[in-house]
């Protein structure tokens, strides 16, 4: 899976921190098939197309206000006015309007990360498209939108995110694109080790493979869970598959502490065919 004695190096250790990542229970087949892309022969990951999420549900809304087209500034952004209107309707996992509208007097589309995301997650599943300074739906989005099939959407929608969307681009932290060139992994991960609250630092070290960013960077500062949380389990939660339970920080007023469990959802939309070590199969 990684050089010999990887695990075993002190800074490792002392990253790990006690944790045992969950990863080095699988059988390098069942590891080496995790890592693969969806439209690859043999992944180890289905996705199920009968479930749906509140992502689907707004992006299905969302692919509606398009019918017609929307037209662009001359950024390339959708107009304010379209932003007020989708803002009134937008029913979104965890977000905080008041947070948004503290930093920002006038929302425009970046300001908005749920609408940004959303538009570029239907851009790069090939459901909308910029033609004549609109944005318009493909043949595919027309296609959604006449048969409103969500969980099809959502199936889609999330290989978009995970597989085909650059998620560093959001948030701003170094070392793009880790974790997710292993995102099946970290799924894989997450389904046997987030069935109780547990903070994004623990995740980050229970379901990913450190790269030498991290490492470096532990000295100084815990960056894993930041990134992890930034690039996994916020999409996770926007979808669905993980729930969210957040305090307020004892020392910075504006600032949010999160944990994440497994939703019923998770094992209803993601299933595995992997071996561990001692031959057991899970699914």
């Amino acid at each position: 899976m990684v050089q010999p004695g990887f695990l075993s190096s002190p800074d490792i250790q002392n990253w790990l921190a006690g944790v045992q990542p969950a990863w080095t229970a699988l059988e390098f087949e069942s590891f080496s098939r995790l890592r693969r892309e969806p439209d690859e022969p043999d992944i180890a990951i289905q996705f199920s197309d009968a479930v749906s999420s509140p992502i689907a549900q707004n992006t299905l809304a969302f692919l509606f206000r398009l019918v017609d087209g929307a037209k662009l500034t001359v950024t390339g952004n959708l107009t304010r006015a379209f932003v007020a209107e989708v803002l009134d309707d937008l029913d979104w996992p965890n977000f905080d309007r008041e947070e948004m509208f503290r930093f920002h007097k006038v929302i425009n589309e970046p300001d908005c990360l749920p609408l940004h995301a959303m538009r570029i997650f239907c851009d790069r599943a090939g459901l909308v498209r910029v033609y004549k300074k609109q944005l318009r739906l493909t043949k595919a989005g027309k296609q959604m939108v006449s048969s409103g099939n969500l969980g099809e959407l959502n199936r889609r929608l999330f290989l978009a995110t995970f597989w085909n969307t650059n998620l560093a681009y959001f948030d701003g932290y170094p070392l793009g694109p880790w974790p997710q060139l292993d995102t099946g992994v970290a799924l894989w991960c997450l389904s046997v080790e987030a069935h109780q609250w547990q903070a994004p630092a623990y995740l980050a070290r229970a379901s990913t493979i450190p790269i030498n960013g991290i490492i470096e960077a532990a000295g100084s500062r815990d960056i894993a869970g930041p990134i992890f949380e930034a690039r996994v389990l916020r999409q996770l939660s926007w979808f669905g598959l993980l729930e969210v339970e957040t305090t307020p920080d004892p020392d910075y007023r504006f600032i949010k502490r999160r944990r994440y469990r497994k939703a019923e959802s998770f094992d209803q939309f993601l299933s595995f065919d992997v071996r561990l070590e001692r031959q057991t199969r899970l699914h």
